[in-house]
């Protein structure tokens, strides 16, 4: 349009120069118009003259129409540029023309079609669109002077019928200069529609699934209250015709309505609970700390004939900004009673399991002190032999075998007590003060007779550095050492074994280093990486297993490591730490027996002991244990006995008293022996029962201290110590 402008201006220049040309000609020429006469000539000229100002006006007319032009030109290409991609067209109409005087540039691109842009195929994409009958419609009913806004609708391309877009159009009607126009807006709306389709699809599922959930708590429940936080009113449902647990439905102030539902429907044991746990203000302070996991109660209506359990679930939800309760209940009378059942097969189960274990560890107490009452016969009296400081070496070597071995047995016996614990998860520590050269020296002793009996050679370096004297569980650190070397001597068939140990002295404490060694078959990888699991299937009777090996170590706060290589040999390294008592170096082994105190026995002469005990070579052992010390000893075998004599007014530094008695055990002698008088002596148990734990239970008895049978010599020192050597000095 503004180039025809330009031409039209260029030809209405040339034509009124050529006018103005021809004017001049005829007026100040030399013309000759006698020929028309008089009149004639003024005529025309008059014509030329009017000819000649008519151009002029129009050529001002198009000049001023070629500037507006220019102008919305201009306009138009910014505008262009600002709409480029967008999705909105523009388009200029005089009012009631068809066509636009002006369109944006981005008809192809809104309208998605690819094709190339065409002034006649986008002004045909235009007309169809104000075709499309819900617009045409809308447009006839239009009165032209408001604002327009269609509906939405919908619109294929051309080039992509399937690709279906809406839009909506909107006219704006102005007045310029007495003249009407129309700016029409074509935009796309696609985004929103989605939008809103996707809206109304999900507020479509939520009400299909609230229906569904509806459903299902019908079903599933009997009666639901809804509660508002804010107003406190609720609203209680019966979802079951016929069932009306707490009467018809209503509605009302909350607190009210729980406070009559539990005094009328409810058991008066159950009223309490119910109305704390579902008040208002406890509710209230669960939403307030955010603790919005349902919860459960359950409970019996107060009909005292036919118990009936209900089940009430607290569920929180927010309902349009705010805090909601609903609160379903159903009958469980069923469950409940099916749970009663249950737990009374579950509690006789558990009762029966508690008899088989009290049967298990009365058993293994029996074999435990059946065999610890014979073998206290066996150390006690070894024990004794080695006081006489007149016995040669060789003899005092062999008594110390006799001892170790027997120790020995009685710690096969405390293994098959720890492997029961281990079974039952119950494995502890029993740590006491020991004798570091001694532990070491059972340990070689006992793995020589061992490998004499498979000539193999046995090799001992332990360190004369370590400490004389630790604290810690002596028995367990044996019980492995032993295994393993036992182990080394099962699987080496010729060579030698060899037993190390060092330490390092880490604070108050001892870092222990073992090391057993041998050259036997070794152990292949495979089976190496494997040799702490646990195998049911063998059964290992050279010892307890390394897997209970470790369990102890690892109990200890120590570490095991195994190294092999297959028919070479195999390393296993022990490492623990020992609290220091002592940290005198134990010297050379080898001066051993040479140099060991052949009684360290103290003068408590003019003392009183009462042995309490119904075996008779107890008794023995125990008073050859005391003849070193020189007390004065009385013995008796019931604990009827010792009470009488204690009636009669004998007096005693100290009582041993044997814990399994017939007629009078050890406790019940105890109690009879404190309702005495002015009764006062301290009172030891001895028992075979060893088990971990046993101490602290005759101690709560009320004895004041515990030995175990077989007695152990130091143990019995330190007793004697404490209750009757500061007398005797």
């Amino acid at each position: 349009m503004f180039m025809e402008s330009k031409v039209m201006k260029k030809v209405a220049l040339v034509l009124l120069l050529l006018l103005v040309a021809l004017f001049s000609y005829f007026v100040f020429g030399d013309v000759n118009l006698i020929a028309f006469g008089p009149s004639g000539e003024r005529l025309v000229r008059t014509a030329f003259l009017f000819i000649l100002i008519a151009n002029i006006v129009y050529f001002v007319y198009l000049y001023k129409t070629s500037s507006k032009i220019k102008e919305m030109h201009y306009k138009s290409k910014l505008l262009n540029s600002l709409l480029a991609n967008a999705d909105t067209i523009y388009l200029l109409y005089i009012a009631g023309s068809e066509k636009p005087v002006y369109m944006t540039k981005n008809v192809n691109s809104v309208l998605n079609n690819v094709e190339e842009e065409d002034e006649e195929k986008t002004q045909k994409m235009i007309d169809e669109i104000f075709e499309i009958p819900i617009i045409k419609e809308e447009l006839r009913k239009w009165d032209g002077e408001t604002e327009f806004v269609s509906q939405m609708f919908s619109y294929r391309p051309i080039s992509d019928p399937s690709n279906v877009k809406r839009f909506r159009v909107k006219i704006y009607p102005l007045k310029e200069k007495k003249k009407r126009y129309e700016i029409r807006v074509i935009y796309d709306v696609t985004k929103d529609y989605e939008r809103q389709h996707l809206l109304v699809t999900q507020a479509q599922d939520i009400k299909a699934r609230e229906k569904k959930l509806n459903q299902i708590t019908a079903a599933s429940y009997d009666v639901a209250i809804n509660i508002n936080i804010a107003t406190g009113r609720y609203d209680l449902n019966n979802l079951k015709e016929g069932i009306t647990y707490f009467g018809s439905a209503s509605e009302g102030i909350y607190e009210n309505g729980l406070k009559e539902i539990v005094e009328k429907f409810i058991h008066p044991e159950d009223q309490e609970k119910l109305l704390q746990q579902l008040s208002l203000d406890n509710l209230k302070k669960l939403i307030e700390e955010q603790k919005l996991e349902p919860f459960s109660i359950t409970y019996r209506l107060a009909d005292l004939e036919n118990i009936t359990w209900l089940e009430s679930t607290v569920f929180f939800t927010i309902s349009r900004g705010e805090d909601q309760v609903t609160i379903l209940t159903k009958n469980v009378t069923e469950n409940a009673e099916y749970m009663r059942s249950q737990n009374a097969l579950l509690q006789e189960a558990l009762e029966a399991a508690k008899r088989a274990n009290k049967a298990k560890t009365d058993f293994i107490t029996m074999v435990s002190h059946a065999i610890r009452t014979p073998m206290n016969a066996v150390i006690g009296i070894s024990e004794s032999l080695l006081t006489d400081e007149d016995l040669s070496l060789s003899t005092r070597e062999d008594i110390e075998n006799i001892n170790t071995a027997s120790k020995n047995l009685l710690e096969i016996i405390d293994e098959i007590l720890d492997i029961s614990k281990i079974e039952s998860g119950i494995l502890e520590k029993n740590e006491k003060e020991y004798d570091v050269a001694k532990l070491f020296m059972d340990i070689i002793n006992l793995t020589k007779e061992y490998t004499q009996l498979k000539k193999l050679k046995l090799e001992a370096n332990i360190s004369p550095d370590i400490p004389s004297k630790l604290f810690g569980d002596v028995s367990k650190i044996r019980q492995v050492i032993i295994n393993i070397a036992n182990n080394a001597v099962q699987y080496t068939n010729e060579g030698l074994v060899t037993i190390s140990a060092t330490s390092k002295k880490k604070g108050q404490n001892a870092e222990l280093t073992i090391v057993i060694e041998d050259t036997g078959i070794g152990i292949e990888k495979e089976k190496l990486e494997k040799i702490f699991q646990e195998d049911e299937n063998k059964i290992d009777f050279s010892g307890m297993g390394l897997s209970i090996s470790k369990k102890i170590i690892d109990l200890l706060n120590g570490k095991i490591i195994v190294e092999s290589v297959p028919n070479e040999g195999t390393t296993v390294t022990i490492v623990v730490k020992q609290k220091i008592i002592d940290d005198k170096p134990i010297g050379d082994l080898k001066n051993y027996y040479s140099t060991r105190k052949k009684s360290f026995a103290f003068d408590a002469s003019g003392k009183s002991v009462l042995i309490v005990d119904d075996n008779k070579m107890n008794i023995k052992v125990a008073e050859r244990l005391l003849k070193p010390y020189k007390v004065n000893i009385k013995s008796v075998v019931s604990g009827k006995e010792c009470i009488d004599i204690i009636k009669n007014g004998e007096k005693f530094d100290l009582i041993l008293l044997d814990q399994m008695m017939p007629e009078m055990d050890g406790i019940e002698t105890l109690k009879k022996l404190k309702e005495i008088k002015d009764f006062n002596t301290p009172v030891v148990v001895l028992t075979a029962d060893a088990m971990v734990g046993v101490k602290e239970k005759y101690l709560s008895e009320g004895f004041d201290e515990y030995l175990s049978k077989p007695i152990n010599v130091d143990e019995l020192d330190l007793l004697l110590k404490k209750y009757l050597k500061n007398i005797a000095e």
